[in-house]
């Protein structure tokens, strides 16, 4: 019998160090056989980064050939499929472990799925990386063996497939032992086969439209009805996966042809070469190499190509150096969590925002997304509290440098309403900000990790009273972003 984990020795394992070289940082979670932490691994510029690493019992009977698995997988190389870096056995508290590090990512489709289906627009973003992932997967000789919803990853702005549980097609691995409802109905022979990934896509597709999966009585030869809420293509694809007889389901590059026989003519076939494959550019998913559609990846999680745009869980990565930020790029971004259509035109000037709770005087009100303003000292009528009554004295503590969050079209796609982050800032005797956090940092991660990336690049007067507070509010919408700044009172 498989060994489990108990919930107090997986929180127990946090702070140790497995082989001497990656700490257990926060249990990001598993189950009752596997445990993922962060960890952090020497990157190929020899500084430390993030990573997890995920520890599975070592049975004895399958340790050696799990391993192998793990280094078989770590050729692979998709910009859709998650990247292993390091395998091996250890030992924690008297536990055989084996040990895969691989990359981090910041969420996957099933920590979506409790709040709220997937929209149809969504779901066209989401697809197509986890196709092209899965069809390389094929390619290579391979099954996934493992496709549902906490599988389906977004790191930055890609949608990523999971592979550390890959296994050559016609093995048996060693998920096989443990029952679960995406399995297809011939799961009981365990030999892994492209066919079951099709199934299982079939039913992750159900589940991330209608949040619950499909019913069917494995006793008997029919398939699961498709819910009539799912809508085409969807529908027709789910029926095609969901075959009991896996010889009639459709092929990996037949549900690509169906995906993209219902997009809008402009985006159908854009020619594909090895330059864009490396780079943004969605490669073709059919075996026969044909040309499809530029498909962003996903980033939270954003996808857009020709005329649409489509993301899942957008999440861009913030720029590296804030104060640096570039106008919102066209490029395809990851699917990390939601649907974009085609971009909307200028907006005018956006009118200033309402104060921010406590606010007493004037704000700057700042304009689009994805811009850098120098201001002129005087900007902002809250003066700092040793300005002098002479004329000649312009020490006034105004906005002379504003840094706009990088919001991606997907992202805005997502916004009902408005979402507001409240940044508070301490400011030196320069004009620098020092040091930045929240006030509110508002529903979403993802913006208000923009917010606090943006806010740490404004730019303030010199004042000779030495160090200051202020407020920002940034109001997200899907027309704009608004930025409004107050002198906090101390």
């Amino acid at each position: 019998m498989r060994e489990t984990f108990e919930p107090e020795t997986i929180k127990g394992w946090e702070g140790r160090t497995v082989d001497g070289r990656f700490p257990l940082r926060n249990y990001l979670g598993g189950s009752d056989h596997s445990a993922v932490y962060l960890t952090l691994r020497q990157g190929e510029a020899g500084d430390s980064e993030k990573a997890a690493i995920k520890l599975i019992p070592a049975d004895a009977a399958d340790a050696q050939k799990q391993l192998l698995r793990w280094q078989a997988a770590r050729k692979l190389s998709h910009p859709n499929l998650i990247r292993l870096f390091e395998a091996g056995n250890c030992d924690l508290d008297g536990t055989s472990l084996l040990y895969v590090v691989e990359e981090c990512a910041e969420e996957n489709l099933s920590q979506i799925l409790p709040e709220r289906a997937l929209t149809g627009e969504e779901t066209r973003g989401m697809l197509p990386p986890v196709l092209r992932a899965l069809q390389y997967v094929h390619d290579q000789g391979f099954v996934h063996g493992r496709i549902q919803p906490s599988n389906i990853l977004a790191i930055g702005d890609q949608v990523k497939l999971s592979s550390d549980a890959l296994v050559v097609a016609g093995d048996r691995g060693p998920d096989a032992r443990t029952a679960s409802a995406y399995d297809p109905p011939e799961s009981a022979m365990g030999a892994a086969s492209t066919a079951a990934d099709v199934w299982r896509l079939g039913i992750t597709l159900i589940g991330a439209l209608t949040q619950d999966l499909p019913e069917w009585d494995r006793a008997r030869p029919s398939a699961p009805q498709v819910p009539a809420s799912v809508p085409e293509p969807f529908r027709e694809i789910a029926a095609h996966c969901l075959q009991v007889d896996a010889a009639k389901r459709w092929t990996i590059a037949e549900i690509a042809a169906r995906l993209e026989s219902d997009l809008p003519e402009a985006a159908q076939t854009v020619p594909t070469s090895p330059q864009t494959v490396e780079s943004a550019t969605a490669p073709a998913i059919s075996t026969q190499q044909k040309t499809s559609a530029k498909w962003p990846y996903l980033l939270g999680l954003t996808a857009v190509v020709a005329v649409v745009v489509f993301f899942l869980m957008a999440r861009p990565r913030p720029s590296s150096h804030p104060a640096e930020v570039q106008p919102t790029q066209s490029q395809p971004s990851a699917v990390a969590a939601k649907p974009q259509p085609a971009p909307a035109p200028m907006q005018p000037e956006p009118k200033p925002s309402s104060p921010m709770p406590g606010a007493s005087k004037a704000e700057t009100t700042v304009p689009e997304a994805g811009h850098r303003e120098n201001a002129p000292a005087n900007i902002d009528s809250t003066s700092d509290d040793t300005t002098s009554n002479d004329n000649n004295n312009h020490n006034e503590s105004g906005v002379v440098q504003r840094v706009m969050p990088q919001v991606s079209p997907g992202a805005c796609r997502t916004i009902q309403g408005k979402v507001k982050v409240r940044v508070k800032v301490e400011v030196d005797a320069a004009g620098n900000v020092t040091k930045a956090e929240f006030e509110s940092a508002g529903p979403s991660k993802y913006f208000s990790r923009l917010a606090l990336e943006a806010a740490r690049g404004w730019k303030f007067s010199p004042a000779r009273s030495g160090a200051r507070e202020w407020k920002l509010q940034f109001a997200f919408s899907r027309a704009r972003t608004e930025v409004s700044a107050v002198r906090a009172k101390r």
